[in-house]
């Protein structure tokens, strides 16, 4: 890419030691069919000690014609790493997709053509778990890690959109002032969810582009009913935390006691569907935990998953 020349998409990645998987995504978009000159790609490492800087060289190396750039962003959180990514993007559209994530060949060429097509303010795509050697059956008939699909054209709201496969207009996402995503969620999580809220507000639309995959590495270490229970109840907290924001304190607490019905409910659910197996347990107990999540959603306490 000339220094004349202005990319039509900036690829955003955000990564926190994870060099290996990185490694692999940024092979991943070098292998584009869409045309290398046309995009750039931009790499904010969270970690101050810079170990996703081999993965970038080793890139660099292997691959020449694809344009990274490469920052550090010291403040901590999944917030500011990615308001660091918008902020060095200069691409008229914004892809995101996280480092532990693999693109199919026309991922960009898919995503594209569809926001053309379309003519909306952004497109989501499919994010396939791929499951690591030794993962265990009933993790993967739990479907704790699998997402919903649309057909190809279908019109999406804002609360299932996320940054791990997403394409929207740059001008839309840095409208939002004094930063696209809230640091309010930099160790929660949950900003992405929140700017696709926003833009909703705007007025922006969304379409799902089925063919658009890209791959989600599910580790061993996530493979566990601790990570499941701990992720539910965080996305619960921080979900109805903001519905809360809008709503009386009566119509919260009234919330809150369903939740707590939920969670007891299927916490003891739980317990009688464990001789059928244990995902059909994680399943209720995942229920469960994000019935509670709305009860601790009266405070304002908030769960670190990025910390």
């Amino acid at each position: 890419m000339t220094e004349k020349s202005k990319p039509e998409i900036s690829v955003c990645v955000c990564t926190y030691k994870r060099p290996a998987m990185l490694l692999k995504l940024l092979e991943s978009l070098a292998k584009q069919t869409f045309p290398l000159e046309k995009f750039e790609v931009i790499v904010v490492d969270n970690d101050k000690s810079a170990s996703a800087s081999h993965a970038i060289l080793q890139t660099a190396q292997r691959y020449p014609a694809l344009s990274v750039s490469y920052e550090i962003e010291s403040t901590q959180g999944i917030a500011y790493a990615r308001n660091r990514t918008v902020e060095l993007a200069i691409g008229s559209l914004l892809a995101f997709i996280d480092d532990d994530e693999l693109a199919i060949c026309s991922w960009l060429s898919d995503m594209v053509e569809s926001i053309r097509k379309f003519e909306v303010h952004a497109v989501l795509g499919p994010v396939i778990p791929q499951y690591s050697e030794g993962t265990r059956a009933w993790v993967i008939k739990s479907g704790f890690f699998e997402r919903p699909r649309f057909a190809t054209g279908t019109y999406i709201r804002s609360g299932i959109c996320r940054t791990g496969n997403a394409l929207v207009k740059a001008c839309l996402v840095k409208s939002r002032q004094p930063s696209p995503f809230d640091a309010r969620f930099a160790e929660s999580g949950g900003e992405d969810v929140d700017l696709f809220r926003w833009l909703e507000n705007q007025g922006s639309k969304f379409v799902w582009c089925d063919k658009a995959e890209v791959c989600e590495v599910v580790p061993i270490a996530r493979q566990n009913l601790g990570y499941m229970l701990e992720r539910g109840l965080r996305v619960s907290v921080t979900y109805w935390q903001e519905v809360n924001c809008k709503r009386s304190k009566v119509s919260a607490f009234l919330e809150a006691m369903f939740g707590f019905g939920i969670g007891v409910i299927f916490a003891v659910w739980g317990l009688c569907v464990f001789p059928a197996g244990l995902h059909r347990t994680a399943r209720s107990w995942v229920i469960s935990a994000k019935g509670f999540g709305r009860v601790i959603a009266l405070t304002d306490y908030r769960l670190a998953g990025y910390r």
